[in-house]
């Protein structure tokens, strides 16, 4: 059987052309190739030369009777098996995986429920990646922030990406902030979960442990009530001794506006607050009373902050 003989009869086979025959002549070969631990099938001379015949009969060449002489003949058969196999192999290997990306616009929350049950709720400016069939792993990518309910299977572990740490977990609930680059935050709510760093360093974190992961690479870990780092999918703004600088992107992220400041000294002020479903010039009004500022609406998405030089 020539080559381009065989290579049609596996298109056909791709395309779900082929007669019952030719189909079982095809599979013959997967079954062959899998129950081997070699890359090379080579059948014993009563399957050989029933594998040569079903595919003369397949493609209406004469039928060979058994000699000795036909063994080089079975054995470029087999090849051309191997080759169609491994073009058709490689072809479903190099299949890219289609993959997923959603996104919550400055503004606006978003959940997604995963194939495996997970859910995922994306804070504001923010993106979760995630191919449309796990395998082995369950992988996904952030960037921005996410809290994560994951559904627990130990054979599936679920990992999680970010910028800078990588967060791997069996089944727990947990959060991820990742909005700074130099300062990503992981907090537990529920269960157990290991934190990985670019240069190899790992923790453990359980239930109200943070670990943040600064500048020099380090974790530094933390304990407080995870239940306030999540207090964003209750669609309230929680400021515990955070700075202004930090409270201004958390601003600009949830009212989908600019904040610039006039003196960045200010940045460094610290501030602590809640806000549940407040509008946008009640916050900034609380802000500039707290720590005697002035806000100044330059448009009305662009604010500017300010010293208040009248303030007494």
């Amino acid at each position: 059987m020539k080559k381009e003989d065989f290579l049609i009869l596996v298109k056909k086979y791709e395309e779900n052309n082929c007669t019952t025959e030719e189909k079982k002549l095809v599979e013959y070969f997967f079954d062959s190739m899998q129950n081997t631990n070699t890359a090379y099938f080579s059948p014993s001379d009563e399957v050989g030369y029933k594998l040569l015949n079903n595919i003369k009969a397949a493609t209406g060449q004469p039928i060979v009777k058994r000699k000795r002489k036909f063994a080089k003949r079975l054995q470029i058969a087999a090849a051309l098996f191997v080759i169609a196999g491994l073009a058709i192999t490689s072809k479903l290997i190099t299949s890219p995986i289609k993959e997923i990306t959603q996104i919550a616009a400055k503004g606006e929350h978003k959940k997604i429920i995963l194939q495996d049950g997970s859910m995922v709720f994306l804070n504001s400016n923010s993106s979760v990646t995630y191919p449309e069939t796990f395998g082995k792993t369950r992988k996904v990518t952030l960037t921005g922030e996410a809290y994560f309910k994951v559904h627990r299977n130990i054979e599936q572990p679920f990992v999680v990406a970010t910028h800078d740490v990588s967060v791997k977990v069996l089944g727990t609930s947990f959060n991820i902030n990742s909005y700074d680059h130099n300062n990503t935050k992981v907090s537990v709510l529920t269960g157990k979960v290991e934190v990985s760093s670019p240069s190899g360093k790992k923790v453990i974190l359980t239930k109200n442990l943070q670990a943040v992961l600064n500048k020099n690479l380090d974790f530094l870990i933390t304990k407080e009530n995870s239940n306030d780092g999540i207090a964003w999918t209750e669609n309230t703004i929680f400021l515990k001794n955070t700075t202004l600088g930090e409270t201004a992107r958390i601003i600009e992220n949830w009212y989908n506006i600019q904040v610039d400041f006039e003196d960045k000294d200010l940045k460094q002020l610290i501030i602590s607050g809640k806000f549940k479903d407040e509008k946008l010039e009640n916050v900034l009004n609380s802000i500039a009373l707290l720590k005697e500022l002035e806000i100044k609406y330059i448009t009305k998405n662009h604010v500017l902050i300010r010293k208040n030089n009248h303030a007494i």
